[in-house]
């Protein structure tokens, strides 16, 4: 019996490859963390119900019932910054969950917050980088 190469016409391997790495892009997409905003996973949410009003709200997260003090700094559009906090990184009660703080200001155009959460154990990080 006499050996007979089979071939496969190159459009067929190039499909497969397309394929695969088709698959291969999906697959890398399905393995990265989505991006979420911090307001979400941090415990405090930003709302602008109006152009003269931000709310920042301490809706209480795992892992944030150590949180002592949120320093808020709000910078408008025309980049005024207005900086206030809630609660203190000297107390020993954590802030409780449903604070709320609300800066007053012309607020129209994209603002920027930002916010520090200071603990309970000395240390601190940023719970909220974000425009709005």
């Amino acid at each position: 019996m006499k050996y007979i190469p089979v071939t496969i016409p190159h459009y067929a391997c190039a499909l497969c490859l397309c394929v695969v790495l088709g698959l291969m892009i999906i697959a890398c997409g399905c393995t990265q963390q989505q991006s979420s905003p911090a307001q979400n996973t941090s415990g405090v949410t930003v709302t602008k119900p109006d152009n003269t009003h931000i709310t920042v709200a301490f809706v209480g997260a795992p892992g944030m019932d150590s949180l002592l003090e949120l320093e808020m700094t709000v910078t408008d559009s025309n980049g005024k910054s207005v900086t206030m906090s809630k609660g203190s990184r000297l107390a020993t009660t954590p802030i409780q969950i449903h604070a709320t703080q609300t800066f007053t200001g012309s607020y129209s155009g994209k603002n920027h917050v930002f916010i520090t959460g200071y603990f309970s154990n000395g240390t601190h990080s940023v719970v909220v980088d974000q425009d709005i």
